[in-house]
């Protein structure tokens, strides 16, 4: 305390209140996340559409190393935009197309990471830089697993109401009586199958005699199955006998009547010895079925009718000019 001696108390007062106000700048800077608050680095700006978690103090990563850390966000354009604000303490020349890529890091953390362009013009104090995100493999499972715990805590919340409610919880009041009802049914089917076991053990008896038996009725089945093809032949003898009689007579009577009509005697030989009696029927036949389609399509003319006379004379005069009555494709009609 020698050094003191002689010094006023106002001069130690001033001192003590300079090294306070030292160390509350010093401690300040500290927390805004200045590597040496003595020293000042450049300072860049990027904008970003979405923070991703950055806060004041995340480190600015290159190849590892860090070299800066953020030193401000603020929004501007209308909440549209975030400015970042980074100061790089580090004497690396950036290129003017360098970007900052936002990557996530494990635990929710974020850093800053330098990607440095191809440009032969560097960025200098001040001036803008590109924003970048990254898509790394923490991103990824952040996204995946915030979806899951979401869903578990939905299933949870869900298998939760389930177990609470009255239904579930009559169910499991109710369930020792089901058991014992259930065991009721069991005793029961078991008596009664301990009760039909002698029937069930003769019938299975019975079916093992018939079998054993079914063996000697073989040869008395055989003979029997004999004797009705021995019968059944001799029908057949019979029946073909009479069959081949019957046959031989409807010939001959086939025979007289195809000759009878080849000498043009009867109906029938009438018929396809004479041309004209054939030509008149035909003729006859066409005649008809165009009366018949005359009488379909033009009925009117054919029946009178009172106070129709109009109609029915209109019907005659179709009736003539309807050459599909009256001409030749009628005779298919």
């Amino acid at each position: 305390m020698s050094i003191f001696t002689g010094l006023t108390k106002e001069f130690k007062v001033g001192m003590l209140t300079a090294v306070s106000l030292t160390i509350l700048i010093l401690g300040y800077n500290f927390m805004l996340g200045k590597d040496n608050p003595l020293q000042r680095g450049r300072e860049f700006v990027v904008y970003y559409d979405s923070s991703r978690g950055l806060s004041i103090g995340t480190s600015v990563i290159y190849n590892g190393f860090r070299i800066g850390q953020l030193t401000s966000l603020q929004l501007v354009n209308d909440g549209h935009a975030i400015e970042a604000k980074i100061e790089i303490s580090s004497d690396l020349k950036i290129p003017v197309d360098s970007k900052l890529k936002v990557e996530s890091e494990l635990l929710g953390g974020q850093k800053m990471k330098l990607v440095r362009g191809v440009s032969n013009k560097y960025a200098e104090d001040g001036d803008t830089l590109k924003a970048s995100y990254a898509r790394d493999q923490f991103s990824a499972m952040n996204d995946k697993i915030l979806p899951l715990v979401s869903k578990a805590d939905s299933l949870l919340s869900s298998m939760n109401a389930f177990f609470k409610s009255a239904a579930v919880d009559k169910a499991m009041q109710e369930l020792p009586l089901a058991v014992i009802s259930l065991k009721t049914t069991l005793d029961k089917i078991d008596l009664l199958v301990t009760n039909a076991t002698p029937g069930i053990t003769n019938t299975l008896n019975n079916a093992a005699l018939f079998s054993t038996k079914l063996q000697s009725f073989s040869n008395q089945i055989d003979g029997v199955l004999y004797s009705f093809d021995k019968v059944g032949k001799q029908l057949d003898t019979v029946d073909l006998g009479s069959a081949v009689s019957s046959l031989t007579t409807s010939s001959k009577e086939l025979a007289d009547l195809l000759g009878s009509i080849s000498k043009g005697e009867g109906s029938l030989g009438k018929l396809a010895k004479d041309p004209a009696l054939y030509y008149e029927i035909q003729k006859g036949t066409i005649e008809l079925n165009r009366v018949l389609l005359d009488l379909k399509k033009y009925p009117e003319k054919y029946i009178p009718v009172p106070f129709t006379n109009s109609q029915r004379k209109k019907a005659k005069e179709a009736s003539k000019k309807d050459k599909q009555v009256w001409g030749d494709s009628a005779i298919s009609k």
